[in-house]
């Protein structure tokens, strides 16, 4: 089972923090359930996705209720293996709440240095700022609090165009809409595509989920400082249904082929053809939650004309085919 925590200062939004339990929640409920082929009375999912507060004591909340939580800061610090910290959103002066979270500053330095994945929603990057993690990286926040953020965190690269961003692990959203998509794409990360979409059709109604983990895992490929890289990655992501000639491309940049290769993946950590393939094997997958278009219409318009080829591909990526995919995703029954 993944373990996630999930950090409540005092004053947060028990909105915030309720809603973010409750989906990682039944989303470990679902997972468990899938590995048993039925639900397992033994298995408690809470145990799995808890609260964590600075001292352990309950959490005050900004609409006067109090929340229980599991663990203190240094509980949680003990904890053998974490698979994903969340950082609840809060009212109030950030400056004042910063100053009452400042043992939250090594304890998320630590765990970014394990490369546990640190999730800030609408004003909770805050903290990730405060432990100087965002400097010099891309990040969002709540619009009400971008000039207060901007004064405190100058060396942050805020892009208040995105909802969502990703600075290599470091995620943050940017209000209510945006932070149902970031958990969508986090259980997602965590749970798998089939999880991900059920808690979006089931508990999201209503909620048009613009940011899928692919989109958002991209953007996190994007910190490596070449520019001629960066501007290949975007061309790539851009023109991916045409015809792309890998030496073309390295042609274009003024670049042996091997050269071009050798820097992309040391840049990326995939070749460019892998780069390709997986931007064409995750639009197709998105493309495939469209029951109107066929699977040769899809395969076509991710770059094969190869339909045979393309289905190969698709397997070997997601572990099953096109068609078996969309089937399990469009048929996939209630839990209710």
């Amino acid at each position: 089972m993944k373990n996630i925590l999930i950090y409540l200062p005092h004053h947060t939004l028990a909105m915030s923090a309720c809603l973010i339990k409750d989906l990682f929640w039944v989303a470990s409920s679902y997972a468990s359930a899938n590995l048993n082929n039925q639900r397992d009375a033994q298995t408690d999912p809470g145990q799995h996705i808890q609260l964590v507060s600075v001292d352990g004591q309950a959490v005050h909340c900004s609409s006067g209720n109090q929340l229980s939580v599991d663990l203190s800061l240094s509980e949680a610090g003990k904890k053998v293996q974490v698979d994903l910290i969340v950082l609840c959103a809060f009212w109030g002066a950030p400056k004042t709440i910063l100053e009452q979270n400042q043992a939250l500053v090594p304890f998320l330095q630590e765990a970014h240095e394990k490369n546990i994945p640190l999730a800030g929603f609408s004003n909770g990057q805050f903290f990730m700022a405060q432990a100087g993690l965002l400097d010099k990286k891309e990040a969002t926040i709540y619009p009400l609090v971008q000039s207060a953020f901007q004064k405190n965190f100058p060396h942050v690269n805020l892009n208040m165009e995105k909802a969502i961003t990703n600075a290599g692990n470091l995620y943050c959203s940017n209000g209510i809409p945006s932070s149902c998509d970031l958990i969508v794409a986090m259980i997602e990360k965590l749970y798998g595509a089939k999880i991900a979409h059920q808690i979006s059709k089931e508990f999201l109604i209503g909620f048009e989920r613009s940011y899928n983990l692919s989109n958002i895992e991209f953007d996190g490929q994007k910190y490596h400082g070449h520019k001629d890289i960066l501007a290949i990655q975007v061309r790539l992501e851009q023109d991916y249904g045409q015809a792309i000639s890998i030496e073309g491309l390295a042609a274009e940049f003024n670049m042996s082929p091997r050269n071009f290769s050798r820097r992309f993946k040391q840049a990326t950590g995939e070749s460019p053809s892998q780069y390709l393939q997986r931007v064409r094997m995750e639009a197709a997958k998105e493309l495939l939650h469209d029951p109107d278009m066929s699977i040769s219409q899809i395969a076509y318009q991710v770059g094969y004309d190869d339909l045979s080829y393309f289905s190969r591909l698709f397997n070997r990526y997601t572990g099953a085919l096109p068609q078996a995919y969309r089937d399990d995703i469009l048929l996939m029954p209630s839990q209710y």
